[in-house]
């Protein structure tokens, strides 16, 4: 699968810590988390979402340098596509900061990147405890690949996130002190609150009424404990 956007978000005040960035999503993912909303970007066959190649992308990037200063790259999951290295490699090369978002499932490109000093931040999806991470992600998953990648991420030196969408029948209380264990020391871990909102990939997952302000406290207060810190983000 060639390496195109299905959406430049031109600007962005929030996706790139005390940054204006612009945001670029990936077209295609390898699993099928059950709530995820961006169907054209998970099963861009079914739905297929505008293209805009990774040659269109930088030329419009470079029209913006006096605007932005970082660069965000998620999707679907960016990590499937082998010439990653290669764009953010020509984004670093304009001068951009570089942030990736990613579900962990390629140690290998992100120890590739990292080692090129390619990644200003990193946001890594925490789909739920290993135990029961394939419930949550729609798919069979090699857990060592996800362990592995967090792993790296945390001695990387580089900024990170680690980020859990939760979801009432997939996340509990229990599921936030398995996930604070495997995770225990990492300086940030973000939930945020899932949302139907523009439709799911499991059409079942449409009629799931979100955590409400005061369980999304309680599952924040159950992680807390492990991390050096915890915060609540709104999904949109």
């Amino acid at each position: 699968m060639s390496l195109d956007f299905a959406h430049i978000q031109k600007t962005s005040l929030i996706d790139y810590p005390g940054e204006v960035s612009s945001t670029l999503f990936t077209v295609g993912c390898n699993m099928r988390c059950p709530f995820c909303h961006n169907r054209s970007l998970v099963i861009p066959e079914e739905f297929p979402p505008q293209r805009v190649s990774a040659e269109q992308a930088l030329t419009e990037l470079s029209r913006r340098q006096s605007y932005v200063g970082a660069v965000v790259i998620t999707g679907g999951e960016p990590t499937i596509h082998p010439e990653l290295p290669w764009f953010i490699s020509s984004l670093k090369e304009q001068g951009f900061l570089t942030k990736l978002d990613t579900n962990g499932t390629n140690p290998e490109m992100l120890s590739e990147l990292y080692s090129a000093g390619a990644l200003d931040y990193v946001a890594m999806d925490i789909k739920s405890s290993l135990e029961d991470y394939e419930e949550a992600a729609g798919s069979e998953v090699d857990i060592a690949s996800i362990k592995e990648s967090a792993d790296i991420i945390r001695s990387s030196g580089v900024a990170y996130e680690f980020r859990t969408t939760v979801v009432p029948g997939l996340h509990d209380l229990q599921k936030m002190g398995e996930i604070g264990k495997w995770l225990k020391g990492s300086s940030l871990y973000i939930l945020q609150a899932f949302s139907s909102k523009g439709g799911t990939l499991e059409p079942s997952f449409m009629s799931k009424k979100p955590f409400n302000e005061a369980e999304l406290r309680a599952l924040a207060d159950a992680a807390r404990p492990y991390f050096e810190e915890v915060r609540l983000r709104e999904y949109y």
